[in-house]
């Protein structure tokens, strides 16, 4: 069997209306399409093997998703399994088991390359059964791990989320066992792509197939044109103009989106001109509009609701000065490079990224969890245009050098310098 695929095997879901038609959440498809186009005459077709997504999730969620055309892009989704509430038995975890392991061991019989990265999941690790599967039969195999889980157990006990128990179940056993994939992968995959430079360091120090990376999604023709640029400069000079701050991203209680509206609040009540505006959907949006009603906040804090990951969206994205950013556990700042893309600095938690992403010149972070610390910051902020101004410009410096484009590039030169010699 001739292997022709580059198949990516990813715990991100998706839903298909019919014979060729999917959908996947648009910033995915937008890395994806550009993917396919990159790899271009080297595999005949681009092969994502995922779960599927319920349709009440979908229906949540269809204003921020792409359809993606099989036939046309050559791109095609392979379901693995389906979450429903028959599923939860053991007997049908079993049986999802091997059927999923089945699957993924013929899709990469079919594959030259095989994509993937750390199983969550301790009862169903998919994802690292295809890299074992992909190391097996001697296809290249790209292991990626966007974020550094390590310390999340513990900083999701410190803010009461977890229990002892809970913290010690994931530091001890199912962190341990993120950690051994790591451990294999690094031996044994052709290559291995790490968010974070200590995870480089601590992970792959000395090993040539190890590399560290940005995880951008912007695309160069998002970020922001010098008239648009200098129009918000000249704005943010003008101190009878409130500095304009938002959120965007999913609203859910991991991402400390309540703490930034109490943060917003506690600088209005110290006299700060400042606005916020909520772009994104999710679980937490009833509770927060509670918060903000009671912060009396509901005149200078709004919510935009969901929006598609496209150019629209990045122009809406111009008129913003500061992103707001208080993470409750380690997360992965994709939304502060967006935010640079259109010229809007960040203001974050101390969490492992962000404080990576001081290099930029583009942030600033305040002591984790110090919600009265991120409300001094954003005081200060507002007092100091000319400092905001040099994070604006420096937010459009970083993003172009670290576009999509580039970090794709990047990638699949590390990825498939000898795909086609080797395994076709």
């Amino acid at each position: 069997m001739r292997a022709t695929d580059y198949l990516m095997v990813l715990p991100v879901q998706h839903f298909r209306f019919g014979p060729g038609q999917v959908a996947v959440e648009s910033a995915f498809a937008e890395h994806l399409r550009m993917m396919r186009d990159r790899i271009g005459d080297a595999a005949d077709r681009l092969v994502v093997a995922a779960p599927a997504m319920g349709e009440g999730v979908y229906a949540s969620r269809k204003q921020v998703m792409s359809v993606i055309d099989e036939e046309k892009e050559a791109i095609n989704f392979c379901t693995l399994f389906s979450e429903d509430a028959d599923a939860r038995s053991f007997g049908a975890r079993i049986r999802r088991f091997w059927a999923t392991m089945r699957r993924i061991y013929w899709l990469t019989q079919q594959s030259f390359c095989v994509h993937s990265g750390l199983s969550w999941d301790v009862w169903l690790p998919f994802e690292f059964a295809s890299i074992l599967f992909g190391a097996i039969l001697r296809r290249r195999t790209v292991f990626v791990v966007d974020i550094d889980y390590r310390n999340s157990a513990q900083m999701s006990y410190r803010v009461g989320d977890w229990s002892w128990k809970s913290y010690a179940l994931c530091k001890y056993i199912y962190d341990t066992a993120r950690s051994l994939q790591l451990g294999i992968a690094v031996r044994y995959c052709s290559v291995v792509l790490l968010k974070g430079r200590k995870m480089v360091s601590d992970f792959g120090s000395g090993r040539p197939n190890v590399k560290y990376i940005l995880d951008a999604s912007h695309s160069e023709a998002n970020i922001i044109d010098a008239s648009a640029l200098e129009s918000k400069v000249n704005r943010l000079k003008d101190k009878s103009m409130p500095l304009r701050l938002t959120y965007f991203g999913r609203l859910t209680a991991y991402k400390g989106i309540d703490r930034c509206i109490q943060a917003v609040a506690m600088a209005r009540r110290k006299g700060s001109n400042v606005e916020l505006d909520i772009i994104g959907s999710g679980e937490q949006l009833d509770a927060l509009h509670g918060i903000t009603t009671e912060y009396d906040a509901d005149s200078y804090v709004r919510f935009l609701g969901g929006r598609t990951f496209n150019q629209q969206f990045f122009c809406f994205l111009y008129q913003y000065h500061l992103l707001l950013a208080a993470p409750l556990r380690e997360d992965t700042p994709r939304s502060a490079l967006d935010a640079m893309a259109a010229g809007v600095p960040y203001l974050a938690f101390d969490t492992y990224y962000y404080r990576e992403l001081l290099e930029s010149g583009a942030g600033q972070v305040v002591p984790w969890l110090d919600v009265a610390a991120m409300a001094e910051a954003i005081v200060q902020l507002e007092r100091n245009r000319e400092q905001v101004i040099s994070m604006v410009r420096n937010s459009v410096t970083y993003a172009s050098s670290n576009t999509q484009e580039i970090w794709l590039e990047r990638r699949l030169a590390w990825t498939l310098p000898t795909a086609n010699a080797t395994f076709a």
